[in-house]
């Protein structure tokens, strides 16, 4: 019947999805307006959750929903780059890039230590590792074949990701405040230690615009360091893999047309109407995304997840966390 409904209808078949993340989006932005203590990007995960958990949410939606999370992502980050000059990304860089090494390194060993105490299966414990100390969902989507991981194994620790993610959203910013963080610490502790691109950001303009443009930054180069980490797991598993279209899938390409857009600010290419526009267009695409994540959100599948996964990955958050804050502050 649904096959039905996209043979019929003269919309692309993200339509439906889009419509509903679009709908989703307006109200949390009202909403945002009314309550600025809660925020946008917050009210439009709340509805997401809600939706997903309270209304047999239709398959229909479900391809809207991933363009969201994977395509419209991109779009709203290249558009951000408009507010940073190459030379803020360049200081930046320079401040966090330690930060985000260590924070990566110690993150995925840590996690996959704990996970081995706990008992949980290895390529688990990695896929949490790595999502958690990289970038989400796109580190884990990216390694689960050179780890040889089950696709339940693959959704028990996207499950968590997303729970935490949620979690962070919440935590961080109150956290920032009580410690009376600046924004760029505060973007570059969003940048390196949330896990997620898309939360990572909403997160640091959860914060202020300046820890948003920070955390960006910050988040595209961490995840530059799921290449090398990549390169090393068959050798460290022990495992062949068709490497090469792994790691050329996985790069994250618009990265450069991130930093295309930052460069024509840096020399004033763009006008300043247009940069308005690029700004104003990325928040509420990230308000999308923020509804989008929430429609992932099942809770049912978090319960079937057990203790042990989802202990694995509180610990590895809270390494990250607590390690990039340390390094930070």
């Amino acid at each position: 019947m649904q096959h039905d409904l996209h043979k019929r209808s003269f919309l692309p078949r993200e339509a439906w999805g889009i419509i509903i993340i679009v709908l989703i989006s307006l109200l949390s932005k009202g909403l945002g307006s009314l309550f600025p203590l809660v925020g946008s990007m917050l009210f439009a995960i709340l509805i997401g959750v809600l939706l997903q958990n309270t209304v047999s949410i239709p398959s229909t939606f479900n391809p809207g929903i991933h363009f969201t999370l994977k395509t419209l992502l991109k779009v709203a980050i290249v558009f951000l780059g408009v507010g940073l000059s190459l030379f803020d990304i360049l200081h930046i860089g320079q401040r966090a890039l330690w930060v985000i090494f260590l924070s990566v390194s110690l993150g995925i060993t840590v996690t996959y230590f704990v996970g081995k105490w706990l008992g949980v299966d290895r390529r688990l414990s990695l896929l949490i590792g790595i999502g958690t100390s990289i970038c989400g969902a796109t580190a884990i989507s990216a390694v689960k074949g050179i780890i040889g991981a089950r696709e339940n194994e693959t959704a028990y620790a996207l499950s968590t990701i997303v729970f935490f993610n949620l979690i962070a959203f919440i935590t961080y910013p109150f956290i920032g405040h009580l410690l009376n963080m600046t924004e760029l610490s505060f973007g570059i502790w969003a940048g390196t230690s949330v896990h997620d691109t898309s939360s990572a950001v909403a997160v640091g303009y959860a914060f202020g615009d300046e820890a948003g443009d920070v955390a960006t930054t910050v988040k595209l180069a961490r995840t530059l360091f799921l290449i090398p980490v990549m390169f090393c797991l068959p050798f460290i598993l022990r495992s062949g893999t068709d490497g090469e279209s792994q790691y050329l899938k996985a790069f994250p390409w618009f990265v450069f047309l991130f930093l295309g857009v930052s460069v024509l600010h840096t020399i004033g290419w763009i006008p300043v109407m247009i940069e308005t526009y690029m700004k104003t267009i990325s928040k509420f695409l990230i308000i999308m995304v923020m509804a989008a994540v929430g429609l992932q959100v099942r809770i049912r599948d978090l319960v079937r997840l057990g203790f042990k996964p989802i202990l694995t990955g509180l610990i590895a958050s809270l390494t990250c966390a607590v390690i990039s804050l340390y390094l930070i502050l």
